[in-house]
């Protein structure tokens, strides 16, 4: 399935609809109000305008852990309908036994200089089987060197490349790399009805991409969440990872970082209010995950994130995904690693603490560290860390080519002062897990 999009904007008659906030608009800008399950269905048809959506497509990414009749369906095409003014049913048609059809009348820009972005940026989409029979949901962008993302919170194939928050850096590497992106199981795209990825299983997950491409040699990105499964794959398989780059990320879940972790009385306050408003209109329940993520970020960039979390999976999953993540610990592979391994962090990161990025820096062999100046877990467009960063790891995938090895400093990581904060060079000790 490849996908092109021109635009993150439908124009409907009177209306518009923004699919990068998945929200319907009038043509004067003012938000139409719609319960939460027609929201998904109208988002759902948006995505592939002018295209047929079967009953059983809608009903399966609407209404993914519970059954339902086709009646539940019919009603929230009844309010959509009703909000759009389209009684003779020429904006959402109907084809009959079959599903339903979102017809624009033309397309607008995504936003103000976003549309040439837009307009280049192609994925191929397709699904790998895992040995327990989960289909992974994952996506190639872009040529040259491959890079191959670890799946993180919160991604979907279909919009994050779009938000404002995780799109620019998705379309930045494409534009230099062929980019292998996948959702984890239990959202995005892959199969939802599942228990969150156990660590093996994540691995695993990983393993059934790569397998499906036919990679036999790639560098990973561990991003966040998603450094604890890149590392340990990079640990089980040297002779495939060929380099390592691990952005805002940690060997350890907060439930696992010695004197740095989590209360679990804080841990389980969290995941009663995500289960509790993590699916409601208002999204001061995702709010407090975006704020911890991109403290630094300007509005129109947290309500991207905000809306994304939402879309990417159930509130039950977001609940059961945060706590599995929670408990990661891979801080016993960090010395098996042998590939050269880039590692990105802030000191200023209030989402993972700058003391996990130099406990992956000092036990992973001749890992470099690259501080950034920023307050974000990591940068976003418009501030200077955003190019920075991007140009580090653009270098150090290149540096394969060159065959140049990775500079080691003889005592460890090479450390410096960012921000005004002076970083201590002294490896920290791996702590045991409490």
């Amino acid at each position: 399935m490849t996908v092109r999009v021109a635009s993150a904007s439908i124009a409907l008659e009177g209306f518009r609809y923004d699919a990068a906030q998945a929200e319907l608009l009038t043509d004067a800008g003012e938000r139409v109000r719609l319960r939460p399950r027609s929201r998904e269905v109208l988002r759902c048809l948006a995505r592939a305008p002018g295209q047929l959506v079967t009953k059983d497509q809608l009903m399966q990414a609407v209404w993914p852990d519970v059954v339902v009749t086709d009646d539940s369906l019919v009603q929230c095409i009844a309010e959509l309908r009703r909000a759009l003014n389209d009684d003779d049913h020429q904006i959402i048609q109907t084809e009959p036994r079959r599903g339903y059809r979102l017809v624009p009348c033309t397309t607008v820009a995504a936003s103000e200089g976003t549309l040439e972005e837009a307009e280049a940026f192609t994925q191929d989409i397709r699904f790998a089987s895992t040995g327990d029979g989960v289909r992974i949901a994952y996506a190639s962008a872009g040529d040259g060197r491959v890079l191959v993302r670890a799946a993180h919170w919160m991604t979907h194939l279909d919009w994050d490349w779009r938000s404002a928050t995780f799109g620019p850096r998705i379309r930045a590497l494409a534009s230099k790399f062929r980019l292998v992106r996948y959702d984890g199981r239990g959202y995005g795209l892959s199969d939802w009805t599942v228990d969150p990825a156990s660590l093996e299983q994540a691995v695993t997950d990983l393993d059934a991409v790569v397998t499906a491409l036919g990679l036999s040699r790639f560098s990973l990105l561990g991003a966040s969440g998603g450094a604890p499964a890149a590392i340990r794959f990079a640990a089980l398989n040297p002779h495939r990872v060929e380099r390592l780059v691990l952005l805002g990320g940690f060997a350890r879940g907060m439930l696992h970082r010695g004197e740095r972790s989590i209360p679990q009385a804080n841990c389980d306050a969290l995941l009663r209010l995500i289960e509790a408003g993590w699916g409601q209109d208002n999204p001061a329940y995702r709010q407090l995950i975006t704020s911890l993520m991109w403290p630094g970020a300007d509005a129109a960039q947290m309500a991207s994130f905000n809306q994304l979390q939402r879309m990417s999976c159930s509130p039950a999953m977001a609940s059961a995904l945060l706590l599995r993540i929670a408990h990661y610990d891979v801080t016993e592979d960090l010395p098996k690693v042998r590939c050269p391994t880039l590692v990105l962090h802030s000191p200023h990161d209030s989402r993972v603490p700058f003391e996990e990025g130099r406990l992956l820096a000092s036990l992973i062999p001749g890992a470099r560290l690259e501080p950034f100046d920023s307050p974000n877990h990591t940068p976003l467009v418009g501030e200077p860390a955003f190019g920075h960063v991007q140009r580090l790891i653009e270098g150090f995938l290149r540096e394969a080519d060159d065959g140049a090895l990775p500079a080691i400093h003889p005592m460890g990581p090479v450390l410096r002062a960012v921000g005004g904060v002076l970083l201590d060079a002294a490896p920290p000790k791996a702590a045991v897990n409490p």
